[in-house]
């Protein structure tokens, strides 16, 4: 059993990369993305979801979830918990305690390899949740072990302690704290090009032209 401090990253920087979404960067960055079956539970508040905040990880063995339930005390203001479940589904770690635990420690969000229960009362709480689905068999307190603040593994993705993790109803995106700055420089201009293209085309012109898919066509139909 490991129980690491969590380094977090700058505070403003998380809140300016609280400006963009995963979708800003992700023309732009290969990695850092979870496989689309680690997807949005519809479990937040009805308006758009936007969220970046620290990874605090956890990652507990099969049908324990000991450590998820200490995790949640050790999370501050602005977490968001990671937990990687080692490829297990059918027991779920987390419902509506670990979410009330999760949210009077500061936590904003989670993020769970494995399925959720209580779904119905997480969405009344307005907190927002990804996972692999829903199950109504739980995990229990074995105590056999688990780690926090550790590497973890998140649909196919490592994530570290630390991580800023950027959410919206589409995905997740886990940016490494030394790569915060880069993804941000890349989400602005992202935002700036798509301003540019939705002038363009309120003004007449075709995606195709803009996109330069015309000329990919042109040369697709030369051969």
């Amino acid at each position: 059993m490991v129980i690491n401090n969590l380094d977090r990253p700058d505070e403003e920087l998380v809140e300016q990369l609280g400006s963009i979404s995963p979708n800003d960067v992700g023309h732009h960055l290969h990695f850092g993305f979870p496989s689309a079956d680690v997807e949005y539970m519809n479990t937040g508040p009805e308006k758009p979801l936007r969220i970046a905040g620290p990874a605090l990880t956890v990652r507990i063995p099969p049908e324990d979830s000991t450590m998820v339930h200490k995790a949640t005390e050790l999370a501050q203001e602005g977490d968001v918990i990671v937990v990687d479940m080692q490829g297990h589904t059918e027991n779920a770690p987390w419902g509506e305690m670990t979410t009330r635990g999760a949210m009077a420690s500061g936590a904003i969000a989670a993020v769970v390899d494995g399925t959720i229960t209580d779904s119905r009362d997480i969405s009344e709480l307005d907190f927002p949740v990804f996972a692999r689905g829903r199950s109504a068999r739980t995990t229990r307190l074995h105590g056999r072990g688990g780690d926090i603040n550790v590497p973890v593994q998140v649909g196919g993705t490592v994530v570290e302690p630390g991580d800023i993790v950027l959410m919206n109803e589409d995905g997740i995106l886990f940016v490494d704290s030394e790569e915060a700055e880069r993804a941000l420089e890349h989400g602005k201009k992202a935002l700036e090009h798509e301003a540019g293209t939705v002038e363009r085309i309120e003004n007449g012109e075709s995606i195709a032209e803009i996109s330069d898919a015309n000329d990919l066509v042109e040369e697709m139909q030369s051969h």
